[in-house]
């Protein structure tokens, strides 16, 4: 398995980043902000109260800059698309739970603003809540004065959930005809295998965002291992199903069985299977 940097080593990576920006940056750019975090993860645990994480904002320019925040609510659909809402329109929003300050930013050139974010107690919201804070600047015209206004938008999104082990399943799996998203990995219809995908639900059924990776194993009727299938991470938040459309490779006629197996990290493995002929 993969190890992955630790949440602080990123971090600290992106802080330092920002800090080399601001150095880097030639003179004369234009005004333009910058973030030094894209994702807030705040754990909850019975009692606990003064909830908040900080990330840090900057003016890499020569001239002032202003932003704004604003929160908003978000999820993603089962394709993995993020989508936006007004903030409280859905059931697990953060709602009025969650402040920030500054929420109006005005930054001198080459400067740094720290923005702390705070959560009510784990008790205001004991199954834990998401938003996603828009960093924005004011809009301004493009390069040249060509006449056209653009603004910059940022979004850091917030998970705040309860410290509790993750769990998921896997709720359908089925061959079915290819697809645009098995055409974007590279399949192509020059054999029957080729023309299919293996499609797979799964379902989050605990209380927070699993980060889940797997394989799909082609096996052949005797057991063995005809090809195997990478399934890149992919995220899922509390009580949503991901569907995912995995490319087929193309395979000599004979009879098989794909075996899916998701690591969502949990005690067990999330696991379905699906029969394929080709003739």
């Amino acid at each position: 398995m993969q190890t992955r940097p630790s949440r602080i080593a990123r971090r600290r990576g992106r802080h330092i980043a920002l800090v080399v920006a601001l150095a880097l940056i030639g003179r004369g750019a234009a005004a333009q902000i910058a973030v030094d975090e894209l994702e807030l993860h705040v754990p909850l645990r019975p009692g606990a109260t003064g909830l908040s994480r900080s990330f840090h904002a900057a003016n890499p320019g020569d001239v002032p800059a202003n932003a704004t925040i604003s929160i908003e609510d978000w999820d993603r659909s089962d394709r993995g698309e993020n989508r936006y809402y007004q903030l409280g329109s859905l059931p697990g929003t953060c709602g009025r739970h969650v402040g920030v300050f500054p929420s109006v930013l005005r930054f001198e050139p080459r400067s740094v603003q720290t923005i702390q974010v705070t959560v009510d107690s784990a008790d205001a919201i004991p199954r834990g809540c998401y938003a996603i804070l828009f960093v924005e600047t004011a809009r301004t015209h493009g390069p040249s004065s060509s006449g056209l206004l653009y603004s910059v938008r940022y979004g850091v999104k917030l998970y705040v959930e309860p410290d509790a082990p993750p769990s998921g399943e896997v709720t359908a799996i089925e061959i079915g005809p290819r697809g645009a998203a098995s055409a974007a990995n590279g399949a192509t219809a020059a054999s029957d295998s080729a023309a299919r995908v293996l499609n797979v639900s799964f379902h989050n059924s605990g209380p927070r965002q699993t980060e889940t990776h797997g394989t799909v194993e082609v096996r052949r009727l005797d057991n063995s291992v005809a090809s195997t299938i990478d399934i890149p991470e992919f995220p899922t938040l509390p009580g949503a199903t991901r569907r995912l459309e995995i490319a087929i490779p193309r395979l000599p006629p004979g009879r098989y069985v794909l075996l899916a197996m998701l690591d969502y990290g949990g005690q067990e493995i999330a696991a379905g299977q699906a029969r394929l002929e080709i003739p």
